[in-house]
């Protein structure tokens, strides 16, 4: 099979194919990974490498053993490590947070107080210093700090975690004593007596704080309610979600091509500002610079969070989570087997991806990730499961699924869960709910399988690479205890099955992957950037393919992509978001060359056919106007003063009056694109959302791109829907 990235740029493609395995040159694993290769070369080992079957590659490598003799002896030396839990520096942080107290600078108070809180061990650890209670203590103080800072619900949540982290027993009046404080700032008089009468009867015989504590009762406002906590609004697909595949909207349908693959195009009539997918990933890792700012499993900032303050991890200090439930949810999947290793997989230099090929294993364990690979790797199935390809039009389907009956089956439970949604009016997550967490990611594993990896045009050089990452990766599992409850005859075959797997990952992420982002607003500003966080797969979102000039901007909410309509669309046409590459800020040589090196394609956009200039080199008085006959997709350009008589492809005549009206159109949208400007800098950014809509589908009634004007009003729309999502306001001197 042709590579086109060998005719465009070879040296750049092996680059930027290497940047998706490994990211930072600093670590070990670059330097390990080229000698190997150095090595493959002799004898020719590595050209027989390259025209080994896929299924194959991984046991040659295994066989080789020149290589494995290396590898291994790098292998031997990985142990655990990690930023562990330490009972001195917790108190040290908490005496100085204590210290901070008194001179009142309480947000380096609560910045110290979360630190003792996160390198606190538990209270279960025997550590002589704070007599074992080194957590409950760092949570007491930090809930002090919080109700200073006036955020009672999360104060009283660090004081229940104290209290189970075996606050001390002589503590007690004083921990029923706040909790009344935050009780009454949390607007809940009755709870907040009960918890000072509590402390009173804990008291003993001290008089002054006995009246001291009547106060406070006495104080008690019982017209106060608590405040009403306004939830924001799901974000739903427009049009109704599909049967088969609830993220996508009815308003698109999933093609197929040879070339092309699959894709998806309009089904319907889609209008600027449709929400056409709403994704929740199949698997996301959290970029490790953000592992103190953001919770490792929701990827929201701990700071947003008002009600609750950072959560520990039981072994680890080197992340935060938001809230209990996100830690219980990650100690119970992935961060149990990757948490020890943490340093080791930061230090190898591997990149976000690597991470992320490596959490679709540990989030499913050892027992569903053997399943999904006997169901995706060995048995050649390479197609979406069940229903879903009844809605792929296109090329004929010869792939089969295994078992016609275990596909119909599969099929009938997810209709009838849709159906029994449809019918009770419940959440999307109360169905999913039904299903359990393991079921979920067996049923989703399918569409994430089906995805391209181009392996056939991969070199031996970097399908080696990634072997050699796999078998990595499949040591430190094999050191965190991942493949412990294997029977020990089936172990070999087991991590033989693993690292085929991770290797599978590798190259589908590579040109599947999104990157998440937050879009970051500096405050009394309308400028704002986005700030990459996290990076995941996504089952839908990554069927839609690229075009240098997007049908679709997109954004996150939470960990779930939206992708939403940026100009209106007609049955047929292709849904297209964009890679990267954008004709407004990149030439075509520029683009084709890194779409070439980077994702193995060559463009046929028409943006890339037409060769339409950059904003800077656009011209504002050129306009394009469609053909006057509604079944030809043709344009021509628009003169006053010369005006063709015929269009160029379907030679419908063309009226100096149907002109005119056109260019008047034209013209008025212009005018209205500066008034939704107006609506942005008023930072009204929803009425600006609704009116730029409008807007943009009158002018697609008239006219064609590329246009300038309507481009930069395009670009504001996908800002005002980046507003919609994660957005992180900082200040001028931040």
């Amino acid at each position: 099979m042709s590579r086109i990235y060998e005719i465009v740029d070879p040296a750049y493609a092996a680059t930027c194919s290497d940047v998706t395995l490994c990211s930072n040159n600093k670590g070990f694993f670059k330097k390990l990974a080229d000698e190997l290769v150095s090595m493959a070369e002799e004898n020719e080992w590595l050209d027989k490498f390259e025209n080994t079957e896929d299924c194959d590659k991984v046991r040659a490598v295994f066989e080789n053993k020149t290589l494995m003799d290396a590898l291994n002896e790098v292998l031997s030396r990985i142990k655990p490590l990690f930023r562990g839990k330490d009972a001195r520096v917790s108190q040290e942080k908490r005496l100085a947070a204590v210290a901070c107290m008194q001179d009142e600078d309480l947000t380096k108070c609560l910045a110290l107080a979360s630190q003792a809180v996160l390198r606190a061990p538990m209270s279960e650890a025997e550590d002589p210093l704070d007599n074992g209670v080194a957590l409950a203590l760092a949570l007491w103080v930090r809930s002090e700090v919080l109700l200073k800072l006036n955020r009672p619900k999360a104060a009283l949540e660090d004081l229940k975690l104290s209290l189970k982290e075996r606050l001390p027993a002589r503590m007690r009046a004083q921990y029923y004593w706040r909790m009344g404080h935050c009780y009454k700032g949390a607007g809940e008089p009755t709870r907040a007596k009960v918890s000072y009468e509590l402390a009173g009867r804990l008291l003993g015989g001290d008089e002054k704080l006995k009246q001291q504590l009547n106060n406070d009762i006495q104080s008690l406002d019982y017209t106060v309610k608590p405040p009403v906590t306004v939830e924001k609004p799901s974000i739903k697909v427009t049009g109704g979600a599909k049967l088969n595949m609830p993220a996508l909207s009815k308003l698109v349908k999933i093609a197929e091509e040879e070339q092309k693959g699959r894709y998806v195009v309009a089904n319907d009539q889609i209008k600027t500002g449709d929400v056409i997918l709403v994704d929740k990933p199949y698997a996301a890792c959290l970029l490790s610079d953000y592992y103190g700012s953001h919770c490792l499993h929701c990827f929201k900032r701990l700071s947003d969070f008002e009600d609750e303050a950072p959560v520990w991890c039981s072994r680890c200090s080197a992340v935060a989570f938001c809230s209990v439930r996100c830690r219980d949810e990650a100690l119970s999947t992935y961060h149990l087997f990757e948490c020890q290793f943490q340093d080791i997989l930061i230090g190898s230099g591997m990149s976000i991806l690597s991470h992320v090929a490596l959490r679709m294993v540990t989030q499913a364990g050892l027992e569903t990730s053997l399943l999904i690979h006997s169901k995706h790797i060995k048995s050649d199935l390479k197609t979406v499961e069940g229903s879903t390809l009844n809605d792929i039009e296109g090329v004929a389907k010869k792939s089969k699924i295994k078992s016609r009956k275990e596909r119909l089956n599969r099929s009938k439970r997810a209709l009838k869960s849709f159906n029994e949604k449809e019918a009770t009016g419940e959440s999307e997550t109360k169905v999913d709910n039904k299903m359990s967490y393991h079921e979920k990611l067996e049923f989703t594993a399918a569409q994430i399988y089906s995805l391209c990896t181009h392996s056939r045009r991969r070199k031996g050089t970097d399908y080696l690479k990634r072997v050699v990452m796999s078998i990595f990766l499949t040591e430190c599992l094999k050191r965190g205890g991942f493949f412990k409850y294997c029977v020990n005859e089936n172990v070999n075959k087991a991590e033989q099955s693993i690292c085929e797997l991770i290797t599978q990952n590798l190259q589908l992420l590579q040109f599947n992957a999104h990157e998440i982002f937050e879009t970051a607003r500096v405050r009394q500003k309308i400028s704002s950037k986005p700030v990459f966080v996290a990076v995941g797969i996504y089952p839908t979102g990554a069927l839609f393919n690229h075009e240098c000039y997007p049908a679709v901007a997109r954004y996150f909410d939470g960990k779930n992509i939206i992708l939403r309509a940026t100009r209106p669309l007609t049955p047929g046409e292709v849904v297209s978001e964009n890679y990267g590459p954008h004709f407004l800020m990149r030439t075509l040589k520029e683009r084709q060359r890194s779409l070439a090196c980077r994702y193995w394609f060559q463009c046929d956009c028409i943006a890339c056919r037409e060769d339409w200039q950059c904003l800077k080199q656009m011209n504002s008085d050129t306009t394009f106007l469609k053909c006057p006959s509604s079944e030809c997709k043709s344009k021509f350009r628009a003169f006053s003063n010369c005006i063709p008589n015929e269009c160029p492809k379907c030679s419908a005549p063309i009226d100096k009056y149907y002109v005119k009206e056109c260019l008047e159109n034209v013209k008025k949208c212009c005018e209205k694109y500066q008034e939704c400007a107006k609506l942005i800098e008023q930072d009204r950014v929803e009425e600006a959302v609704s009116k730029l809509a409008e807007v943009l589908d009158t002018f697609h009634e008239h006219a064609r791109p590329p246009h300038r004007e309507t481009h930069i009003a395009q670009e504001s729309l996908r800002n005002c829907y980046a507003a919609a999502g994660n957005v992180y306001t900082w200040k001028e001197n931040q």
